[in-house]
């Protein structure tokens, strides 16, 4: 149990060390409603036609979300499905409000 729980703060200092290198283009996205958090653990974009630097934008920060969740549950000793779960729970909760979720597959502003 105490694994898990070190893992977990790891994960999370990961995330929130790798959210701030792209902290303020992904805000600015949030910001203006064009990408938001999804139930998955990743970020999905919320509008219906996004420029192909906002799709390659929003898949190379899942990417990295992958890479660090799949380390994690390597070091935990958990499955990738078990950590995107955690992670998807702490970026729904810190999800500011007016920023969109989704949520069983519909977009929502929190």
């Amino acid at each position: 149990m105490k694994k898990l729980n070190y893992s977990i703060m790891a994960l999370l200092v990961s995330l929130l060390l790798s959210a701030q290198a792209f902290a303020l283009d992904i805000g600015t996205l949030k910001d203006q409603g064009v990408v938001g958090e999804m139930s998955t653990g990743y970020v999905g974009i919320v509008v219906s036609n996004p420029s192909s630097q906002i799709r390659s934008f929003v898949q190379d920060i899942n990417d990295k979300r992958r890479a660090i969740y799949a380390q994690e549950a390597r070091k935990a000793n958990i499955t990738l499905a078990e950590v995107e779960a955690i992670a998807a729970k702490r970026n729904l909760d810190k999800t500011q409000p007016g920023h969109y979720i989704n949520i069983n597959g519909a977009w929502r502003k929190k």
